[in-house]
């Protein structure tokens, strides 16, 4: 993580409550502040509007549709994200989702949290 005294923001876009609520504590146990979960994508577009994450944890299939969009704006910002799904990595998908590092669910919380590491410390974007 940084060496500043303010923990970088995760958005966590994820519409299963439970994955959401896992994800959410492991995240904050590790020093992140977390920006979400949020299950929809008009709720992650409004938080992006609100506030640039740092980083991002992404699934696919969202209950207001794919995250093509929001992988797009994601990478127009320069937000590092990773995603997280049960979908396969097909070329129906957006570059932006096939490109991003990739975690296939189920995985376990602490790996997306070592996931997450990674990107901050490859400064990794999609």
């Amino acid at each position: 993580m940084r060496s500043d005294s303010k923990p970088p923001t995760i958005l966590l876009v994820e519409d299963d409550a439970l994955v959401g609520l896992d994800l959410g504590e492991a995240l904050a146990q590790a020093g992140y502040r977390l920006a979400g979960p949020v299950a929809t994508l008009a709720e992650a577009t409004a938080q992006i509007g609100r506030s640039t994450p740092d980083f991002a944890v992404v699934d696919v299939r969202l209950k207001d549709g794919l995250s093509t969009e929001l992988a797009c704006e994601l990478r127009r910002r320069g937000v590092p994200f990773l995603v997280h799904s049960a979908c396969r990595r097909d070329s129906f998908l957006c570059p932006e989702l096939r490109e991003a590092p990739w975690l296939a669910k189920p995985a376990w919380a602490p790996d997306v949290v070592a996931a997450v590491q990674d990107l901050g410390r490859m400064g990794a974007h999609p």
